[in-house]
C-alpha cells in the first residue's frame, strides 16, 4: 500500500511524534508498503534542505513554513499542493489541533473518497494548564469545533495508552474507531551492552566514582518538574552521603534557575548538569544511575522511561497516562502527584534504603521493556490496523 504520514517536523529534527513516526515508517517500508512523509522544512533555527529526498528509502516531502507562529499555528502553502496532487491508501496523521493540516486533510478527504485517514494525537490540544485566558478561550473555541469533523475526518484514532480514549471521545471520535498503538524503542538499544570501558570513562568525566546516581532525562523547562528532585535533595544526602542526581537534556532556559535553587540549597556539588546531551552518552549515563525520575506535569507515554528501563532503572513518576500506563505501584516503580515534594522525597527515600525492593524494580523492568520494541509495536498493533485497511479494499 501507499501511506503518508503528516507531521508538523521531521527527522532529523528529534522529539517524541518525530521519532514514532520515523519508526513506524521504517516497520512498514520493511513490510513492503511505498512511504512518504510530509513535514515542514524547519524548527525555530534548525533549518532543512527544501524539497523532495529521500532517506533510507523513506519519500520525504519538506513545505516551507511561510510562518511558524506557535507549535499549532502554522502555515506552508506548498503542502497543500504536494499532498492534494498524490493519491494514498492511507493517510496517517500525527496530532490533534493543527489549523492548517485540518483545512488540508479536510480538502483531501473529499476529493480522495477511498483513503483511510488514520490520526495518532499523542495528547489533547494545547495539554496543559498554564495558558493565559485569551489562549485558554482560544482552546475552548477549537476544541468545540474539532468536535464536529474529527469522527468524520479519521477512520481509525489511536491512544498512546490504554486510558487517552477518556478524553478522545471529547473530540467527537466514537469509541469504537480507537486503538492502541504505543511508542517504541530500537530493539538493539534494548539488547545493548555497555562497556567497562565506556562506563569508566563516563564515571571519571563526572566524578561518579563510588556515587549512587539518580538521573533525569528529557528537556529542562519548568513543567517537567527538575526542581522538585532538587528540593529533596539535601534530605536525600542526609541518607546517603554519596547521592548524585545526573541532569541530562535540552535547556529550555531553565537551567540557570536549577543552579541558582541547588546553589541556595547548597547541593550543587551533588548535580551534574549535561546540556544537550549525546546519544551515546544518554544511554551510558543511565547505566550509571539506579533511579530514574519522571517529574514531569503532563506526558502521554514517556520515551524516557522506556530507554530508562532498557538499563536497568527503578522508575519513580508523576502519575501522568505515560506514568499509569508504564508504571505499576511497588512492581517496576512508584508514583506520586505533581508538585507533590514531599511525596516524592519519601519515595526516593525508600527505593534509596531497600536495596531488594531497588534490585527487584531494576530487573523487572529490564524484562518488561522488551515488549516495546518497534519490531513487537508493529507485529501487536500497526499490521493489525493495516491489514484493516488492506482487507477494507478487497
Amino acid at each position: 500500500m501507499k501511506i503518508a504520514y503528516l507531521v508538523k517536523y521531521f527527522h532529523p529534527i528529534k522529539g517524541g511524534a518525530e521519532n514514532f513516526v520515523l519508526n513506524l515508517a521504517f516497520q512498514a517500508l520493511r513490510d513492503g508498503h511505498e512511504v512518504h512523509v510530509y513535514t515542514g522544512d524547519r524548527k525555530g533555527e534548525e533549518k532543512l534542505p527544501k524539497g523532495d529526498s529521500d532517506y533510507k528509502g523513506i519519500k520525504i516531502h519538506r513545505c516551507p513554513f511561510w510562518f511558524d507562529f506557535t507549535y499549532y499555528l502554522f502555515f506552508n502553502p506548498s503542502l497543500l499542493f504536494k499532498f492534494s496532487k498524490e493519491e494514498f491508501d492511507i493517510v496517517h496523521v500525527s496530532g490533534f489541533g493543527f489549523l492548517w493540516h485540518d483545512f488540508v486533510l479536510i480538502l483531501k478527504k473529499i476529493k480522495s473518497k477511498k483513503t483511510f485517514f488514520i490520526n495518532s494525537p499523542h495528547g489533547p490540544f494545547m495539554t496543559l494548564g498554564s495558558y493565559n485566558i485569551f489562549k485558554k478561550l482560544l482552546r475552548s473555541i477549537y476544541t468545540f469545533i474539532q468536535k464536529f469533523f474529527l469522527n468524520w475526518l479519521y477512520d481509525i484514532v489511536t491512544q498512546t495508552n490504554s486510558f487517552q480514549w477518556q478524553w478522545i471521545v471529547k473530540y467527537g471520535v466514537t469509541r469504537d474507531k480507537i486503538r492502541l498503538l504505543t511508542p517504541g524503542i530500537d530493539k538493539k538499544i534494548i539488547e545493548r551492552n555497555i562497556s567497562e570501558e565506556e562506563m569508566l570513562r563516563f564515571r571519571q568525566k563526572y566524578d561518579l566514582a563510588d556515587k549512587f546516581v539518580l538521573s533525569y532525562l528529557g528537556r529542562i523547562s519548568k513543567y517537567k518538574g527538575v526542581q522538585d528532585i532538587i528540593r529533596n535533595l539535601p534530605k536525600l544526602i542526609e541518607l546517603r552521603e554519596n547521592i548524585i542526581l545526573l541532569i541530562m537534556g535540552r535547556d529550555d532556559g531553565y537551567v540557570r534557575s536549577l543552579k541558582v535553587l541547588s546553589e541556595k540549597l547548597n547541593v550543587r556539588d551533588h548535580i551534574r548538569f549535561i546540556v544537550d546531551v549525546s546519544e551515546e552518552e544518554k544511554y551510558i549515563g543511565l547505566n550509571a544511575s539506579e533511579i530514574i525520575v519522571f517529574p514531569s506535569e503532563w506526558e502521554a507515554f514517556g520515551i524516557v522511561l522506556l530507554e530508562a528501563m532498557t538499563q536497568k532503572n527503578a522508575i519513580v513518576s508523576t502519575k501522568t497516562e505515560g506514568g499509569n500506563y508504564l508504571v505499576t505501584d511497588g512492581v517496576n516503580g512508584f508514583k506520586y502527584d505533581f508538585s507533590e515534594t514531599e511525596q516524592l522525597g519519601e519515595i526516593l527515600e525508600r527505593l534509596i534504603s531497600n536495596k531488594d525492593l531497588l534490585d527487584k524494580m531494576q530487573s523487572e523492568n529490564k524484562q518488561r521493556v522488551k515488549k516495546f520494541s518497534w519490531e513487537s509495536i508493529y507485529n501487536d498493533s500497526y499490521k493489525e490496523i493495516l491489514d484493516t485497511v488492506q482487507n477494507s479494499k478487497i
